[in-house]
């Protein structure tokens, strides 16, 4: 058994490698899909304006919101496409089976992820730097920031951005078993948001509201591994089939 172990981790680790070098340009594509974000964050996120007749105020917000939104949309198309025909020739050349695909793929998102999080944060401070030194300063009002706030930002995008990869491979993985799935689970998404909305926000705040970083952490943690155990699962489930 310990002799099985030693050769999956290993053949897990050498598609890792392999499979970094190969999807190598997903990097560039991240990073002009948060150029195009930033470009839409240059533009203000939030207008506000008021007056009584004889003055008139109009505030502006800038924040790196949309940045990290179009990230996280990035990471989960990925995370499908992985399962797609494809990304799968990229294996054609390597010895494996579902399980150490499986496990490889996992291992390029985490370390995507990692990357997306500390790039998505690192353009929130560009947007500052850009906002400071095109706009009148005396116009603008920043909020504090510390160094320990960049890292932390970082910290829970990187969270964040597991998350969706974990949903998008799930997704991937039933697009697998079924391509009506495709369709299907966008429907019932939207069906969902829609009709049960006390339950979608109820969703949202389970992640987003909550105050205790520990806590939030197990909460990713365990969800994140929960759907890619869950996609393992049904992966392995169809190599008899295909």
């Amino acid at each position: 058994m310990s002799s099985k172990e030693v050769n999956l981790l290993s053949i897990s680790c050498k598609q890792y490698f392999y499979k970094l070098k190969a999807y190598s340009s997903l990097v560039h594509s991240l990073i002009i899909v948060q150029l195009i974000a930033l470009l839409f964050s240059m533009g203000g996120v939030l207008r506000m304006s008021g007056g009584n007749g004889e003055l008139s105020v109009s505030v502006k917000s800038y924040n790196s919101n949309i940045v990290i939104v179009f990230s996280f949309l990035w990471i989960m198309f990925i995370a499908v496409q992985l399962n797609s025909k494809p990304y799968k020739k990229v294996e054609l050349p390597l010895v494996t089976n579902r399980l150490s695909g499986n496990l490889s793929n996992i291992g390029c998102l985490v370390t995507t992820c990692l990357f997306g999080g500390i790039t998505s944060s690192l353009v929130g401070v560009l947007l500052r730097l850009i906002t400071n030194s095109t706009f009148d300063r005396s116009q603008i009002v920043f909020n504090t920031f510390f160094f320990t706030d960049l890292l932390l930002g970082m910290f829970v995008a990187i969270l964040y951005m597991l998350l969706f990869s974990a949903f998008g491979y799930f997704i991937g993985v039933l697009a697998q078993l079924n391509v009506a799935f495709i369709i299907i689970i966008p429907a019932v998404i939207l069906g969902v948001l829609r009709v049960y909305t006390d339950f979608s926000q109820s969703v949202f705040k389970f992640f987003a509201f909550e105050v205790s970083l520990t806590i939030f952490v197990l909460k990713v943690i365990i969800t994140s591994t929960f759907l890619f155990g869950i996609s393992i699962f049904l992966s392995n489930g169809m190599e008899v089939n295909k």
